[in-house]
């Protein structure tokens, strides 16, 4: 294989973002930010596993903080490691670590990357087995919610759409599902889009809104939501108005209601943001990656803790789905 000497930009960043991933599963670290890589160390993984050939750390950062100002978001900080000698010569060298202020959709798109890709392929494992079971003769009606674990599956449904045989109804207030859904490249004979009234949060990529009406109008086959924390057996995001749309969604709308959790909304302590929305007890399913580490990290100690409230009903190589006790 010939080597690249340079990966595009928008590579570069993703391959960056599987790189923390893969060392967070074999890390003794708490979070993914707690990871800080040396460039030297980074570039000789881009060209082990990318066969991208970099010289300079210098091009790379140069290139991630483009990528950075394209989607207004910042994804990286750079420190300083090391001192001078005693001759006065610079022995630092830089360190890049994931920045810790991950709020943004863009943000989040990015984050945990490796687990998100995993968690759609168990959500999409669901619906699979649901079609071979009941082989309907209608669209599968699925409800998918904000945020990017519903998003990474909706990348797979629209990928399967010019080859797979099923037809989908999909309703979603999550403006970059409806972005992905729209392209060109997407069958839109198989796969319908709605989208209920409210107003785009530009920073989470969401509509927000109280009219659910269209969603209290369908018998859905699954509801996939994510969450921002998971504290005390409770779910919450981070604003009120979000809250309003997910707890009418999780209360009054009817279908099998699925969780996809990477596991780092699991907090030990309440954030003065956090904004309630419903018990986790009202889900039927949780689906969760799956690592192939021997690490466990503070995210799966506190995730042990709803062990009896949960059945596992199917446990892959890359995640668990897990059937919440009633």
């Amino acid at each position: 294989m010939n080597a690249k000497h340079r990966l595009k930009r928008r590579e570069l960043v993703r391959d960056i973002f599987f790189i923390f991933s893969e060392e967070y599963e074999k890390s003794d670290v708490d979070t993914i930010w707690d990871i800080k890589l040396p460039m030297s160390t980074l570039m000789a993984f881009l060209r082990d596993r990318y066969h991208a050939n970099y010289t300079s750390s210098d091009w790379i950062k140069m290139q991630i903080k483009r990528y950075e100002r394209e989607i207004g978001a910042k994804l990286f900080i750079f420190e300083k490691e090391g001192e001078k000698s005693e001759k006065g010569q610079d022995n630092e060298s830089d360190l890049i670590a994931i920045n810790r202020e991950m709020n943004a959709f863009h943000q989040h798109n990015h984050l945990y990357v490796t687990y998100k890709i995993k968690l759609a392929n168990g959500l999409y494992g669901i619906i699979q087995n649901f079609i071979a079971r009941e082989k309907p003769s209608r669209p599968i009606n699925l409800l998918l919610g904000s945020g990017t674990n519903p998003y990474f599956l909706a990348n797979i449904i629209a990928e399967k759409s010019r080859t797979k045989k099923e037809r989908y109804n999909i309703y979603t207030h999550n403006v970059m599902i409806i972005r992905k859904l729209c392209n060109s490249r997407v069958n839109h004979e198989k796969i319908k889009l709605f989208s209920p009234a409210g107003r785009v949060n530009p920073f989470k990529h969401t509509i927000m809104g109280e009219d659910n009406a269209l969603y209290r109008s369908v018998e859905f086959d699954f509801i996939i939501q994510s969450t921002q924390f998971l504290y005390k057996g409770n779910l919450y995001v981070d604003t009120e108005e979000e809250a309003v749309r997910k707890h009418d969604i999780l209360e009054n709308c009817k279908g099998t209601k699925v969780l996809a959790l990477v596991k780092d909304e699991l907090i030990e302590e309440e954030k003065p943001e956090m904004a309630f929305y419903g018990p986790l007890s009202s889900y039927d399913l949780i689906v969760i990656p799956r690592t192939h580490s021997d690490k466990r990290h503070r995210y799966d100690k506190l995730f042990d803790e709803y062990r009896d409230q949960l059945e596992a009903e199917i446990i892959n190589w890359n995640y668990s789905i897990y059937r919440v006790k009633k």
